[in-house]
């Protein structure tokens, strides 16, 4: 009687899960990586920065090649996804003027190089390096081209504008 009254339980139980209502739901996730790059000086991607690169008084062997070479005048750094090129671009026609006017250092006179390779600077925006997915890190090295008379006593500067984009 017992072993009835066990097996009664058991079908009634199995029958009351049979006719239960179920239910279910499927979830799919999706999600969209987007192609990205940053740029920074100095390695904090969160921030804006100004490098200040001093640029020396030429020497006699400086004047005698036409150029004050500046190696690791600046170390940006790449983080890209994607494949990323990096432009750069003055944002002045002059490195200044002389003090008595008569003497203007055009852009042109300072290059910009990169791995051994220059390029002078321009107002608009060239090519200096391309590149893959992965972190990267640029030592730019600058030359200005010195006139063979010298260059005469006034404020010299160039603002220098480094841009990444993914390609």
């Amino acid at each position: 009687m017992k072993k009835a009254v066990l097996v009664a339980a058991l079908v009634l139980l199995s029958s009351v899960s049979l006719v239960a209502a179920q239910a279910t739901a499927v979830v799919k996730i999706t999600w969209r990586v987007l192609p990205f790059a940053v740029i920074s000086l100095g390695g904090d991607y969160d921030q804006s920065v100004v490098a200040v690169t001093e640029i020396p008084t030429p020497t006699a062997a400086d004047l005698a090649r036409g150029y004050v070479e500046i190696p690791d005048a600046v170390t940006l750094r790449v983080m890209s996804n994607t494949h990323w090129t990096v432009f750069v671009q003055a944002l002045s026609p002059t490195l200044g003027v002389s003090y008595d006017g008569r003497f203007e250092w055009p852009i042109e006179s300072l290059e910009i190089g990169l791995e051994g390779r220059f390029i002078q600077a321009s107002t608009h925006p060239q090519e200096l390096m391309s590149g893959g997915n992965g972190e990267f890190t640029l030592t730019v090295d600058y030359r200005v081209r010195v006139p063979e008379t010298g260059v005469p006593e006034g404020d010299y500067e160039a603002a220098i504008l480094y841009t990444v984009t993914t390609d």
